[in-house]
């Protein structure tokens, strides 16, 4: 019973002295562990308070005890832990056993103290070598770069380089990448008056660590897909029983059978996507394999963008000719809100503006605004407006306006409008319009309408082409207004001269009328509307002058059953003797009649019709051929031009 009271007492002495002996420690030295999430500020000062044994004093309107927030520290002092939960913006007081928490006061710095600070750079050469880590061979082409500045420098041969950098600390970080290597990250401080030496060895990227497919639709983005390597140990080597295999034996099979089944999925999606690749007519263009690209881009530039996949932005740039200008020979990485090029710009992207003096040069995505007095190429996406004295070209999707002097070409697929002094080209789909003084190509699908001086051409439209000379696509849901239109297929209106629709009307016509003129027809178009190039004469034929006429007009047919259609159409002829005329004498004709198919390829109609005619009265033939031409006069006028209204007949053939 003695010896338990001893014990006892001598607990209550070592705890007192536990006690004293924390209490003599500062409060904001004392440790403590603390792990705690999405709880009030309030609820966490309570439990540090309780873990140090010690008391908070300070003012509710500088400590907001209802704000929540997260804590975890292990065998951190008080005041590291209350730095972090303030941000370092209080500051900590102790009366006895109490600790008071006051804002802490930054003293205010003077104008000059103030525009030193900002004004402040350190100027820094960094020099040394680049080596391989495994062959200890010198490196040429790595990257060193800084990111702030945009400074930056490639190795030479045997792998030494030498950068030149502003920077606004003491200390500053440097990127090191070249293709096939490891990315490396230095941080660096300001010494020996600025003149640094380096010497660092890349480790090479082992092929299986990581397996990169690119994507065909954007550039900037990859995919990669980390295999493991090949577990080994403790792998059976000979043909063992699975029942008769350890645990760890057991792991081993089925982890090796899931990297061989992983390792072949990879062999699959990759040849999958080389046949894809094949059999894609529109492979993704970088910006850099163009003809312009190459010229512009060169040798240096090409090791960077190979090297270096970091994104760098900024609120403007100035360049008068690559690589002079702000943003230095990173500029084909930077994206810009502001861009002014005063000859030529290469850049990386645009999100605003961009003025060029003659070319404006991207080689990722541009949303905004570009103006050059040459033209803009874009290498990705295009979202916005692009105006240019020659052209616009576009490597990737486009939704914007876009007026050249001289032509438009879009990659992939378009919205919007095209508008060109000479030529539009889309290799992909458009939903808009196209405008050009001469052409306008479409490779893929269009909806909307094609507007050139002479030639459109779409695979598949549903809208409408207006040439001056011809359309052609294989599908039309539609029109097609022109000379000459060629389609596969078409659901609408093909409205020209010659008409040439693989399913649609082509008819050799040979009719009589009430004028006993003979006449012969060519009818083209769609499966209802279409055309009508027309001639006639009267027979028999005279020296002294055959009245012969030629003509055009359109017309529309209804399907009334397997063998019974019925047409109306309506054209204009004019009269001639022997095709010489010096006068206007022009014949009207409104036809509606039955067709009657008996096969194939060959048909007979007939029906009636409503005349106008209208004759120079100053012909010397008015008198004795014109004047008593109209039968069945409904209606008549005679001034300097007469014209008469009458009714007829018509009945013929047609074939094919």
């Amino acid at each position: 019973m003695k010896f338990r009271l001893l014990i006892l007492l001598i607990s209550l002495i070592s705890f007192h002295g536990w006690i004293e002996a924390q209490n003599t420690v500062p409060i904001l030295e004392r440790k403590i562990s603390i792990r705690i999430s999405n709880q009030s500020l309030g609820y966490v000062l309570n439990t540090i308070s309780d873990k140090a044994k010690f008391t908070f004093s300070y003012n509710a309107s500088l400590v907001k005890v209802n704000k929540i927030v997260s804590i975890q520290a292990d065998n951190r002092t008080v005041k590291e832990v209350l730095d972090e939960l303030f941000n370092h913006e209080l500051t900590y007081k102790q009366f006895g056993n109490h600790l008071v928490l006051q804002k802490k006061i930054v003293p205010k710095q003077s104008r000059s103290e103030e525009n030193a600070r900002k004004t402040e750079r350190y100027e820094v050469i960094v020099a040394g070598y680049f080596k391989d880590a495994e062959t200890g061979n010198g490196l040429s082409e790595v990257s060193i770069y800084h990111k702030p500045s945009l400074s930056n420098t490639i190795s030479g041969d045997f792998g030494y380089y030498k950068l030149k950098l502003v920077s606004k600390t003491p200390e500053f970080e440097l990127q090191i990448r070249k293709e096939g290597y490891v990315d490396t990250f230095i941080t660096m401080s300001y010494a020996n008056n600025g003149v640094l030496e380096f010497e660092c060895s890349l480790r090479p990227v082992m092929k299986e660590e990581q397996v990169v497919m690119a994507s065909t639709e954007d550039t900037t983005s990859e995919l990669s897909i980390e295999i493991p390597p090949l577990v080994t140990d403790s792998f059976p080597t000979d043909s063992i029983p699975l029942d008769s295999m350890s645990q760890e034996q057991r792991d081993s099979v089925i982890v090796h059978t899931m990297e061989l089944a992983q390792a072949k999925i990879l062999e699959i999606i990759n040849e999958a996507k080389a046949k894809l690749e094949e059999l894609d007519t529109m492979k993704k263009v970088k910006v850099e394999d163009t003809k312009l690209g190459k010229w512009m881009i060169g040798a240096y530039h090409d090791v960077i963008n190979s090297n270096i996949r970091d994104s760098f932005e900024r609120d403007w740039q100035v360049t008068f000719v690559p690589p002079i200008g702000t943003n230095g020979s990173l500029s084909g990485l930077v994206k810009n809100k502001f861009s002014f090029n005063t000859l030529i710009g290469y850049n990386g992207a645009l999100d605003g503006a961009e003025f060029g003096g003659i070319l404006n040069f991207l080689r990722q995505d541009m949303h905004g605004a570009q103006f050059s007095g040459i033209g803009n190429i874009v290498g990705g996406n295009t979202k916005g407006a692009q105006f240019a004295g020659f052209f616009n070209h576009n490597l990737g999707n486009v939704e914007a306006f876009q007026g050249a002097g001289f032509y438009n070409y879009n990659h992939f697929d378009s919205r919007g409008m095209q508008a060109a002094g000479f030529m539009n080209i889309n290799r992909g789909s458009l939903d808009g319009v196209q405008a050009a003084g001469f052409a306008n190509i479409i490779n893929g699908y269009a909806r909307g309408v094609q507007m050139a001086g002479f030639i459109n051409i779409a695979r598949e439209i549903d809208g409408g082409q207006m040439a001056g000379f011809i359309n052609i696509a294989r599908k039309v849901r539609g029109f097609q207004i022109g000379v000459i239109n060629i389609a596969d297929s078409s659901d609408g209106i093909a409205l020209g001269i010659v008409n040439f629709i693989k399913n649609g009307i082509h008819q050799l016509e040979f009719s009589t009328n009430e004028l006993e003129q003979y006449g012969l027809a060519y009818r083209s178009g769609s499966g209802k509307f279409y055309s009508i190039i027309s001639a006639s004469t009267q027979w028999p034929m005279r020296d002294t002058g055959t009245l012969m006429t030629y003509g055009f007009g359109i017309g529309y047919r209804a399907k009334l059953s397997k063998v019974f259609y019925w047409t109306s159409d309506i054209g204009a002829q004019h009269m001639t003797f022997n095709f010489r005329s010096d006068h206007l004498n022009l014949h009207s004709r409104l036809n509606t009649g039955l067709e009657i198919r008996f096969f194939k390829g060959f048909a007979i109609f007939g029906g009636v019709s409503i005349n106008h005619m209208i004759n120079d009265t100053l012909d010397p033939r008015y008198e004795t051929r014109f004047s008593t031409m109209a039968p069945n006069v409904i209606w008549s006028y005679k001034d300097r031009y007469a014209q008469n209204v009458w009714t007829g007949w018509q009945f013929g053939l047609r074939l094919f």
